[in-house]
């Protein structure tokens, strides 16, 4: 078994290190901490460190310092090091990379990332190791077997290999590293050498090339292209991944190699090399290191892949993260206003109600970016999931404009709306997000008094949106990132303090994303801007468009329990309820729901499942058990919809399950399914009241509705 190898953690926090240690407890290494930098340094002269993470803000000598003298010393110039910290300057970034370093966390770290990172350096210092090993034994049996010359011409070799080891550990971070690399083959193991990489994805094929020049010099073929002898094997080598190699010369002479470089993926890449008959062929020692050099290379190359795809995940997560607070941003914005529309008193019927249907509509939409939150890995891979439907583009943008009124937002601004009747198919509230996002930008780099259009119409088999103004207009130079992401420096459009700068980038992808185009158009600054939207329309016009009004309640009366521990939530589904001409108890604890239900026998049951005194799950089991409430129809709430979690709720007796906002759709399903549960105990069987708790005699009908009923899906 290997020994454990040392990772040191230098931090003057005691708090931090434990982090640290605990989060690199199951990797199977030494940990070794110190508080400060003169600790590290005196434990370095000692011993070897596999990698180190360095606090960057330590007294006395601070991070930065103490990475300066460690590169200083031979030992350990190629040693990995981590800088921790929770500055997000990206100078002191920098700074750090300048000094050598491999990595820059910002604290807190996730675990896993922090353990993954350091395992790729571990298992690099393991094969390093590895390597010097069975290199520092070949020479010891070489100057056993051989002249003094053939001794000085390994060690030579071993120095190389060494070197190696360092531009592949070099590589890690993602720098360009072929031609370091190939400069140390050329010349003392090849006239000419080179790397080829086959295009990936994004990634374009590669070919570097190195050769021998004037006095044994490196230097580059023109083209990078690989020298006629070797052309046929490495195009071989990147078909089959089998190792190629040329002869020339007496027979069973090799001149030439090609080694393929693969990893999980396949094969990526070839390294190949060549000698001239004047150098001599490659000998079996030579080949063996060459091979070694080469599976060296391709597992530097994959972990670099798989560090490469790290970040990749963590940089989706991040644009995932930004995109949901941007979406949620504009829905809080117009329910709050309508809120204050009503807290306000003097508003007229009509005003109210306008807001009232504003809040209606965009909790509705809340409640459909909180579906694509449990979906986020659909999200972070570039699969949202849509819900298209037919709807007239006209009247998504009327809504978004009247939201904006609302808001004040267009109150300093000339707004001009040209629309005709579009059809389109897509998502509405997605679509209204584009809508939205589009009068903003508007809004923002319009100086007040300045006038903004909006044009709706019909070009071919397209639908048309072009929001066009007399702002401050676009220079030539941004219009090509004008969509990008996080478009930063003095040239950016977002004149806005704070904010995170996607709006632009949100459009664009929630375009694409809905089968559209968005351009945007721009004589020059200081002379407007027009951006266009395209999205397929609805040749044949639907035969209904859906109604996104609430529909009717229904008016028969029943007796509701409503237990919910949240006092906001438990008292606006009392009053809608009580509104529609129900009874109504309410209980915020789980104790005090089961008595409750036990003295008033509800017809029906919403209950919360996280509860204090025991959970939801706990009242279902409880009332189910007792005779007097086994045929109340139980609905749970709750913000989780896994299908274990309606599994749960099912296997202890509720008879739907609805995943919050609660709406009143779901409302109305429920009481529905409670009144023809009603009807029908009444139809089966006279409820006698028992004279007494307990009492033998008088019979309780057995209303608990059929397994099959239960467990409705309300979401």
């Amino acid at each position: 078994m290997a020994e454990p190898l040392n990772i040191l953690v230098v931090d003057d926090l005691p708090t931090q290190r434990l982090t640290v240690e605990a989060a690199l407890a199951d990797i199977g290494e030494r940990v070794v901490s110190v508080s400060s930098g003169r600790e590290a340094l005196k434990f370095l002269l000692e011993n070897d460190a596999a990698v180190i993470l360095i606090d960057v803000n330590m007294p006395e000598m601070d991070g930065f310092e103490t990475a300066s003298i460690i590169r200083q010393r031979q030992r350990n110039e190629h040693t990995p090091i981590i800088f921790m910290t929770a500055n997000t300057d990206e100078l002191q970034a920098a700074r750090g990379y300048a000094l050598g370093a491999v990595d820059y966390l910002i604290c807190p770290f996730v675990p896993d990332v922090l353990r993954t990172k350091v395992n790729v350096f571990v298992a690099l210092s393991r094969a390093n190791e590895r390597v010097r090993r069975e290199a520092e034994q070949r020479i010891a049996l070489m100057r056993e077997q051989a002249a003094r010359a053939a001794a000085e011409e390994q060690s030579r070799r071993l120095r190389v290999l060494v070197e190696i080891g360092g531009v592949l550990a070099r590589a890690l971070d993602g720098r360009p590293f072929e031609a370091e690399l190939l400069s140390l083959f050329v010349p003392l193991l090849a006239d000419e050498a080179g790397l080829v990489f086959v295009a990936s994805g994004d990634s374009p094929g590669t070919s570097t090339w190195f050769r021998s020049g004037i006095g044994g010099q490196p230097s580059v073929r023109p083209l990078g292209v690989p020298p006629p002898a070797l052309g046929d094997a490495v195009s071989n080598v990147l078909a089959s991944g089998r190792t190629e190699k040329v002869r020339g010369g007496a027979p069973g002479r090799v001149i030439g190699i090609a080694l393929a470089l693969g990893g999980r993926p396949g094969i990526f890449g070839a390294l190949a090399m060549i000698r001239s008959e004047s150098s001599g062929p490659y000998t079996d020692s030579d080949i063996e290191l060459i091979e070694l050099i080469a599976a060296r290379t391709s597992t530097v190359l994959e972990n670099r892949r798989l560090y490469r795809e790290l970040q990749d995940r963590d940089r989706r997560k991040d644009e995932f993260l930004a995109m949901l607070s941007h979406e949620l941003r504009n829905p809080l914005g117009a329910i709050t206003t309508a809120a204050q529309v009503l807290q306000v008193g003097t508003a007229s019927d009509g005003q109210a109600e306008r807001a009232g249907m504003v809040i209606v509509r965009q909790s509705f939409q809340l409640s459909r970016m909180l579906d694509d939150l449990l979906e986020v890995s659909r999200v972070t891979t570039g699969r949202v999931q849509l819900k298209r439907e037919p709807f007239d583009l006209s009247q998504a943008a009327a809504r978004t404009v009247e939201a904006l009124r609302a808001s004040g937002r267009l109150e300093q601004h000339d707004l001009v709306i040209k629309a005709d009747s579009v059809v389109v198919e897509a998502d509405i509230a997605r679509t209204e997000q584009i809508i939205t996002n589009l009068l903003v930008n508007a809004v923002k780099y319009t100086n007040p008094g300045g006038r903004i259009t909006a044009q709706i119409g019909i070009e071919g088999d397209q639908g048309v949106l072009k929001v066009s103004d007399t702002g401050i207009g676009i220079s030539p130079d941004l219009l090509p990132r004008l969509f990008d992401a996080f478009v930063q420096g003095h040239q950016a459009l977002d004149r806005a303090e704070g904010g995170l700068g996607i709006g632009l980038a949100l459009v664009k992808k929630l375009t694409e994303l809905q089968g559209g185009t968005v351009e945007a158009r721009s004589p020059g600054p200081g002379r407007g801007s027009t951006f266009i939207v395209r999205l397929p329309r609805m040749l044949a016009p639907p035969q209904t468009i859906p109604d996104r009004s609430p529909p009717r309640m229904l008016p028969s009366s029943l007796r509701v329990v409503v237990v919910d521990d949240n006092a906001d939530a438990r008292d606006m589904l009392r009053t809608f309820l009580e509104l529609a001409g129900h009874e109504v108890h309410d209980a915020t604890s789980g104790p005090a729901a089961v008595e409750l239900a036990q003295s008033v026998l509800p017809h029906l049951a919403l209950v919360d499942l996280g509860l204090p005194g025991f959970d939801g799950l706990e009242v279902a089991r409880r009332l189910r058990e007792d005779a007097r409430t086994r045929a109340v129809v139980l609905v749970a709430m709750t913000g989780y919809g896994q299908p274990d979690d309606r599994r749960r709720t099912t296997e202890v007796g509720f008879d739907a399950h609805i995943v919050k906002p609660i709406t009143s759709e779901h409302l109305n399903e429920v009481l529905t399914l409670c009144a023809h549960r009603t009807a029908d105990a009444a139809d089966r069987a006279i409820v006698v009241t028992p004279k007494h708790k307990g009492s033998p005699e008088e019979p309780v009908p057995d209303a608990t509705p059929a397994s099959s009923d239960r467990a409705r899906n309300v979401s």
